[in-house]
């Protein structure tokens, strides 16, 4: 396995928020799995297999950024993540008398923020496009 990471600083750092992002979030779910239960909508059938599936997908993908051959498809698998996630949080923005704990406002925020993530996520899976000589 060769750990090959982006040359530029930004984007260096864009890809490893993006592995200790989701590396901490998946363990996350089996340290606090009653929590992310608490926030499945109703229609999610079996929260806590999804919690727990989604822990597994979110550690094994994470570490699916550190090599190089696999960076890429990581990320696309990721982005699938976030978009599959994003309902939740919708829900929550719709119903917010149920999780009196979040302020409405961060609740807005956190769609925005996972928009910002998205791009991130896109962005720092990539390969770093090389610069041809000038002929």
């Amino acid at each position: 396995m060769t750990l090959s990471l982006p040359a530029a600083p930004l984007k260096r750092a864009g890809l490893v928020f993006t592995f200790l992002w989701f590396l901490i979030g998946g363990i996350g779910h089996f340290l606090l799995p009653g929590f992310f239960v608490s926030i499945c909508p109703p229609w999610v059938p079996e929260p806590l297999a999804v919690v727990v599936l989604s822990g597994i997908a979110e550690i094994a993908l994470a570490l699916q950024l550190i090599p190089l051959r696999t960076r890429r498809w990581a990320g696309y698998a990721l982005l699938a993540l976030i978009a599959a996630v994003t309902p939740v949080h919708i829900w929550m923005l719709m119903v917010p008398e149920r999780f009196p704990q979040f302020p409405v406002a961060l609740l807005w925020l956190r769609l925005v923020i996972q928009a910002a993530f998205f791009a991130n996520v896109w962005w720092s899976t990539r390969p770093d496009q090389r610069m041809s000589p000038s002929t």
